[in-house]
């Protein structure tokens, strides 16, 4: 009898500990893609491959991911070096270092996702930090399996006077304030559990 009580006792306590180690997601490749609206008309785009980070999946409704998501502002593309310098030193200021240097997204809340094993479009929230400036953001985001991994596809909105970034103008030709951004990466389970 107390052999019986005692495995079951052991069981209890396995399946707890189980079940609070939530997944680990690390992001294994990624692209992050800036559409810049040009005044009084046009675009361009700046991109980077430089993304990096893990997250946890959580519990709840909406469903919470711990960890953060950065992007290295330095490794910003917008296919023109003179271009590269000013926004690189004139408006991100990335050689200030810490707060400067990367963007980075955390407190992330997937609003539609159902539980870990989530595919479909919801719709997310997050703390975005850039520019030394952290700002709550809102977008979407698709979520599907792909092979061992998952792919998310997001998109969100960023206006630059929000992060205390003055938009680029010359003789009335310059940038406009609201930036879209996308970015596209695919998370693989994180090795060795949850760091």
């Amino acid at each position: 009898m107390r052999r019986r009580i005692g495995a079951v006792v052991l069981a209890g306590c396995w399946a707890s500990l189980a079940g609070a180690q939530a997944p680990a997601w690390r992001v294994a490749d990624g692209d992050v893609k800036v559409l810049v609206p040009m005044k009084p008309g046009g675009s361009f785009e700046t991109r980077s491959r430089a993304i990096s980070g893990e997250i946890t999946i959580g519990a709840g409704s909406p469903l919470s991911l711990s960890g953060a998501l950065a992007v290295d502002l330095a490794t910003l593309d917008t296919g023109i070096a003179l271009r590269n310098q000013h926004l690189r030193e004139n408006y991100l200021e990335v050689a200030r270092g810490e707060g400067y240097a990367r963007a980075v997204l955390g407190d992330l809340a997937l609003r539609e996702a159902t539980g870990p094993g989530f595919e479909g479009r919801t719709g997310f929230t997050a703390n975005l930090r850039l520019h030394g400036v952290q700002r709550p953001i809102a977008g979407s985001a698709t979520l599907r399996r792909e092979g061992a991994g998952m792919r998310v596809e997001a998109s969100f909105p960023l206006a630059l006077s929000d992060f205390a970034i003055t938009p680029p103008e010359y003789l009335g030709v310059g940038v406009g304030n609201r930036l879209i951004v996308s970015v596209s990466f695919v998370a693989m389970p994180a090795t060795g559990g949850n760091r």
